[in-house]
């Protein structure tokens, strides 16, 4: 810049231009500027190369918020950084928090839409919020960029255990593991798949087989613990979740499968306390609003109970387990005042004034909540109807 400046001023002078004092003032400013803007550039890139690596060294440790806030001073230094916003989401998507890592992605990948490893973070987000034709919307565009991308053939597959199509998806999986025949995402995937089709046993081998590479992957722990969940090996579930749980104490997945856990056992007390602390990390979690809903109902507070199903509703309008959930407690509380107005028909005087009113409003009750369980039946079966409808446009 310096260098520039004195070119442009020697082509003045033979123009007979003079050099007067501020002309000196600015060729002096210049100058600093020219020397002092590479270094301060110099010593940014150093910060962020020292921030990153921190952050790795955290992510190792599984110390995931404290590696958190390093990547938060990369991004207040450059807010457009794309490692640090990846790095971000991929930590968001090991902790469970799937609308957050989305969050993470979507910036990312609006920086630079044909950045992969925003795309596939993306589409990984997307499934795990279980919108599984934007997931493999995405998938499908980072195939179309590199037709042998490992992370984008496993997503791929991952949709469509979703779907249902096991053949299709462990052929996807398998393709990735020529590639890599030790790459954990895709062990991962395969076994997760494995275990959709009740075979639990070459599930468990293949977490087993991870666990010898990486002793504390909590994917793996938390597969084995919801495959023996399933087999109701309540002992060996609980294990798997425990040691996830000593390492992370606020991993999700582990927190969830703990309280489902805990509520197969009738432990409503202490499952509740596990979704509310699931709830205080990420307040969209489906799982947990759907644990605290089924809870609350089981407890007989049906009132509670409707409001987590109606919140998980608002979050995922096509969860048919919400839909469902909030039909048999609308049906619940028709019975509940059905019984009271016996009750009260039973053991009231018939010429009691305050009865007949009582009953009165209680009948006008009886009526409204069986217009909602109508409302409700007509959303499941539309719900129902477009699932049915979903099926068969993938298996085309």
């Amino acid at each position: 810049m310096a260098f520039l400046f004195i070119v442009t001023l020697e082509r003045k002078n033979g123009f007979d231009v003079m050099l007067d004092v501020n002309s000196s003032r600015y060729l002096v400013l210049l100058l600093l500027v020219g020397f002092l803007f590479p270094v301060i550039y110099a010593q940014t890139s150093d910060d962020i190369s020292t921030l990153f690596q921190n952050a790795k060294n955290l992510i190792k440790d599984k110390q995931y918020e404290i590696a958190i806030n390093e990547l938060n001073k990369i991004l207040e230094i450059d807010p457009n950084n794309l490692d640090a916003l990846n790095e971000k989401g991929s930590i968001r998507l090991t902790q469970g928090k799937y609308v957050k890592a989305q969050q993470n992605f979507e910036k990312s990948v609006g920086l630079n839409p044909k950045n992969i490893s925003g795309l596939n973070g993306l589409g990984t987000s997307l499934y795990y919020l279980d919108r599984y034709d934007d997931a493999l919307d995405v998938f499908d565009y980072v195939l179309q960029l590199d037709v042998h991308n490992i992370d984008a053939l496993i997503g791929s597959g991952n949709v469509l255990v979703k779907r249902q199509q096991y053949d299709d998806a462990l052929l996807f999986f398998n393709i990735a593991l020529e590639q890599k025949p030790d790459y954990i995402p895709a062990l991962l995937a395969k076994a997760y798949a494995l275990s959709n089709i009740n075979q639990n046993s070459d599930a468990i081998l293949i977490f087993d087989h991870i666990l010898q590479i990486d002793l504390d992957n909590a994917m793996a722990l938390n597969g084995k613990g919801q495959v023996y969940l399933e087999l109701e090996e309540y002992t060996f579930s609980k294990d798997a979740f425990t040691d996830v749980l000593d390492v992370d104490p606020n991993n999700i997945l582990a927190l969830l499968g703990m309280a489902e856990l805990n509520f197969l056992e009738d432990k409503n007390i202490k499952s509740d306390q596990l979704y509310d602390k699931v709830l205080s990390m990420d307040p969209d979690n489906v799982d947990a609003l759907l644990g605290k809903a089924n809870n609350q109902e089981r407890l007989g507070h049906l009132d509670d109970s409707l409001k987590y199903f109606d919140e998980a509703l608002e979050v995922d309008p096509d969860n048919l387990e919400a839909a469902n959930g909030r039909d048999n407690v609308l049906k619940n509380e028709v019975n509940t005042s059905l019984d009271l107005i016996l009750l009260i028909t039973i053991i009231g005087s018939v010429t009691s004034v305050v009865s007949f009113i009582v009953m009165l409003i209680k009948i006008k009750e009886n009526a409204r909540l069986k217009d909602k369980v109508t409302i409700a039946d007509e959303q499941i079966e539309e719900l129902v109807d477009k699932f049915m409808k979903s099926s068969e446009k993938s298996k085309k």
